[in-house]
């Protein structure tokens, strides 16, 4: 059983959470889970805190994302049809 973290070390999982996101546009629970080794819930917890913290959305299932914009594009890219 892994120790647990200290608040500092929470603190730097979260802050680096909102720089890829920052960074990205977009980023998931299941990338957050496998980039630092957490359980899913431990990881929805501190994404909840990063939302909290700083002006981040969560979009349904989708992830969450920096901006509306961010969220647009994602939607436009998902949902329409191109022919090549």
């Amino acid at each position: 059983m892994p120790r647990p973290k200290t608040q500092s070390e929470r603190n730097q999982i979260i802050s680096r959470i909102i720089e890829l996101v920052k960074k990205y546009g977009r980023i998931t629970t299941k990338e957050v889970v496998a980039m630092f080794d957490l359980h899913r819930t431990t990881a929805e917890k501190y994404i909840r805190i990063a939302i909290a913290r700083d002006e981040l959305i969560r979009y349904g299932r989708c992830g969450i994302f920096r901006d509306q914009r961010t969220i647009i594009d994602f939607d436009l890219k998902r949902f329409s049809h191109t022919r090549k």
